[in-house]
């Protein structure tokens, strides 16, 4: 394996970063807050230094990557750049220890949303500004930026990107730089149409221009301490549709552009989502109602955002939750690994794979009942392969896998029982919305202790990347060497 591609792609990726720390850098510098600016700097500094280092070390010229690199270039892309992206944080910061700062930088390139800054009012503009930042730059992944970079060395850009993205769906574009033009024109657009709505219906533009920024990816991270609860009714559903919107697929949006209504009218996905969101929402506004006596547009408000919130991993949040009872604390701890669309900002599991495990489950129910029978499950009009099938049933068992290995270590660090299953759960979903004691609306993630912190890391970047590209590089099958000339693997 030719461990230099994966730091030189990482380098690549670094420079950018160190060139994009400059900014908010130069935020602090003109609001007088030239300790920040300086933190900022030394960061960008240190940063651009080494990714300078691994491009200039590891230059060769590649015509493509193998499988193992594929999928360690992924991995190792996503640790670097969030081990350097936490440097300001450790630098600027008299709070944060490097865990803490690692956290934080892991939190937002994943859009998870979950802080360890416990007094968001006393951070300088430029820290607020670099955690919208983050997550912008992780809601449409990091991936597509390297996608930018690899078709120029002619190294394969598209199966770099299948391993952070699960959007199996027809290309709607047919190259490479048309996919990545279309949806960083789309992801801007939107980013630049919330800013200005939400300018407009009662916020400053700074406040404005970090909620879009952390709405659009879907992320969570507000520069208020309330999160959203103290926003007008109208700003929360403009968060709410666009949470929404940035919930489905972003080519979508272009298939809305060219007028191909059908195709998205088809999309059992889409269809799942939509009503999804309908039914859940009408139940929680229905339960708030009844329960707590709450006037019906506010319960409609309230269930609306807070749904799309955790639904699509964004992890705001408008009113205190945990105050709505035990049936709503269920029912969301159940929501905070599902996750929205396949090719959407959010993480999680996906809609698109529950409804091929349904498809599937009812296949195999129709063939016990009819053995004779022919039964051939369709997706989106196409029939369901046994592959496709099993890659989703096995990436349910490796998230449950996941999910049990994280709950039993946390219990063994010492975390009570709900804290741990809303912890792991909302890590490894990507949502930072959790409950318990510790970490619920009277606490914080930055009460966890040291070891917790990093497992919870380490499950920010597994459900990000999707666990199997993680996996895989666990197996040993992929450090032996590879046969020449045959594409076998030597045993």
């Amino acid at each position: 394996m030719r461990a230099g591609i994966t730091f030189f792609v990482s380098g690549c990726i670094l420079i950018i970063f160190g060139a994009i720390m400059i900014i908010p850098g130069f935020l602090d510098f003109s609001d007088g807050n030239i300790g920040s600016a300086k933190a900022f700097w030394q960061a960008a500094g240190v940063t651009f230094f080494f990714g300078s280092l691994f491009v200039t070390t590891f230059y060769n010229k590649y015509e493509r990557l193998s499988v193992r690199e594929m999928y360690l270039t992924t991995s190792m892309v996503w640790l670097l750049v969030c081990t350097f992206c936490a440097l300001p944080f450790f630098f600027g910061s008299n709070s944060l220890d490097y865990t803490d700062s690692f956290f934080e930088a892991m939190s937002g390139l994943t859009t998870m949303g979950a802080t360890m800054i416990r007094d968001l009012s006393v951070q300088p503009r430029g820290i607020l500004l670099w955690r919208a930042m983050l997550q912008w730059c992780g809601g449409v992944g990091i991936i597509v930026i390297a996608l930018g970079i690899l078709p120029l060395l002619r190294i394969g850009g598209m199966q770099l990107y299948a391993t952070e993205s699960s959007d199996k769906s027809d290309k709607t574009l047919p190259k490479t730089s048309q996919i990545i033009g279309m949806i960083m024109i789309i992801y801007t657009i939107f980013t630049i149409v919330c800013t200005v709505l939400l300018y407009l219906s009662e916020l400053g533009w700074f406040e404005a221009l970090t909620f879009s920024l952390t709405t659009i990816p879907t992320g969570g991270f507000a520069p208020r301490n309330s999160s959203a609860m103290e926003l007008s009714a109208l700003s929360q559903w403009i968060m709410t549709f666009f949470m929404f919107v940035c919930g489905m697929p972003l080519l979508v949006s272009y298939s809305l552009f060219k007028k191909n209504w059908q195709a998205v009218k088809n999309d059992m996905q889409i269809r799942t989502y939509a009503y999804f969101f309908l039914y859940s929402t009408g139940i929680l506004a229905l339960y708030l109602i009844l329960t707590k006596d709450v006037p019906l547009l506010d319960s409609l408000r309230y269930a609306a955002f807070n749904f799309i919130s955790i639904v699509t991993s964004s992890g705001f949040l408008n009113s205190d939750i945990e105050a709505w009872g035990s049936f709503a604390i269920m029912f969301f701890t159940f929501l905070l690994p599902i996750g929205a669309c396949s090719g959407s900002t959010s993480g999680g599991i996906k809609i698109f794979r529950f409804n091929i495990m349904y498809l599937s489950s009812m296949q195999y129910l129709r063939r016990k009942i009819l053995p004779h029978g022919i039964f051939i499950a369709k997706y989106n009009g196409k029939p369901l392969t046994e592959e496709i099938s099993s890659g989703v049933f096995v990436f349910m068992a490796i998230f449950l896998l996941s999910f049990l290995l994280s709950v039993l270590l946390l219990a063994l660090i010492g975390l009570d029982f709900v804290t741990s299953v809303s912890a792991t759960l909302s890590s490894l979903g990507n949502t930072g919305i959790a409950f318990g004691p510790v970490i619920g609306s009277g606490g914080s993630f930055a009460n966890l202790p040291f070891s917790a912190k990093w497992l919870l890391s380490y499950n920010m970047m597994l459900g990000r990347l999707e666990y199997m590209t993680v996996f895989v590089l666990l197996l040993p099958l992929a450090w032996r060497k590879e046969k020449k000339n045959t594409g076998t693997t030597a045993f």
